[in-house]
């Protein structure tokens, strides 16, 4: 008896589920993600904003909930690869033959797109650093940051909330913004007060040289320093939109991907779930992803006959 092989593009949270419900539903999946870590846009753009819709739990931090959904995912060791996306696709017979980045290529049965809004592209630091190390974009992983010092860069949400977060395992956070206030929400920036993390605020970047950081007041040009461990990174994000041009002739409505009621999309065996999808009266948000996965892998095994 052969097997039913599922690809699912991007690993944000509904595809991390779709992934582990094919597992368990007896197919086989292969998740690829373009970015460096999986978690999608509640990881990348709002890890720490407290998610309320979600059965079972009053609230929970988004990267709190993609720590779950991950967990469940390893259980199955579902095999996945990290900044990888679809190069070419060709079609023969009941199988797709994908050419990927990262120079493998799959023979899979079925396709399923869960790229949601698109991968993110940080905004880059404007000024090149010089022998510096640990210079990030992205929070991976809290434990190396405990008790280590660590400057983050920009002013708006992210940047402030990673700034309270990190204030939790290391008393040495210092968060520098080249204007006189914060983007940030009213709350969150008070807390970085109370968490008696170093405002730096109207500071413009002169130079990053062997991990130390310096730069200049907007006001009076004084130039001063300061040393770190981690410097990150937080100017937002670009939203690429381009994955979905690797699939020709799929029907879109607005850059979504037009769907019907069992998910599938206008070309033989792909289907498309969470925010990349469009139909009537969708509404926007994880819960209805995570059905929209179990619809489309219950259609999957329903056929599987085809493919045994």
């Amino acid at each position: 008896m052969g097997q039913t092989n599922v690809l699912i593009v991007g690993g944000g949270p509904i595809g991390l589920f779709c992934a582990t419900l094919a597992k368990i539903k007896g197919l086989t999946p292969i998740l690829i993600e373009a970015n460096a870590a999986f978690g999608g846009q509640p990881y990348m753009m709002y890890s720490q904003k407290d998610i309320h819709d979600v059965p079972g739990f009053n609230n929970i931090k988004a990267y709190q909930l993609v720590e779950k959904l991950l967990n469940q995912f390893n259980e199955q060791k579902i095999e996945h690869y990290l900044n990888c996306s679809i190069k070419t696709i060709e079609k023969s017979d009941n199988n797709y033959t994908i050419h990927l980045t990262n120079n493998k290529t799959l023979s899979v049965n079925k396709i399923i797109i869960a790229t949601g809004i698109g991968q993110f592209i940080p905004n880059l630091l404007l000024v090149e650093p010089i022998n510096s190390t640990n210079i990030q974009y992205q929070v991976l992983n809290f434990d190396v940051y405990k008790d280590k010092k660590i400057i983050i860069l920009g002013g708006g949400d992210s940047a402030v909330d990673w700034a309270n977060a990190l204030s939790t395992i290391t008393n040495k956070v210092s968060i520098l913004h080249r204007r006189d206030e914060f983007r940030a929400h009213g709350d969150n920036v008070n807390k970085l007060k109370e968490n008696k993390i170093n405002i730096l605020l109207n500071k413009q970047i002169t130079k990053i040289e062997n991990n130390v950081l310096y730069f200049k007041d907007n006001v009076t040009n004084e130039v001063s320093h300061i040393n770190f461990d981690y410097l990150i990174v937080q100017y937002g994000q670009t939203i690429d939109k381009t994955s979905l041009q690797v699939f020709k002739d799929l029907a879109l409505n607005q850059e979504r991907v037009i769907v019907d009621a069992k998910q599938k999309t206008n070309l033989e065996d792909i289907y498309a779930i969470g925010d990349v999808c469009i139909y009537d009266s969708k509404p926007r948000s994880l819960v209805c992803g995570f059905g929209e996965a179990s619809v489309a892998i219950r259609d999957i095994v329903n056929n599987t006959k085809n493919y045994v």
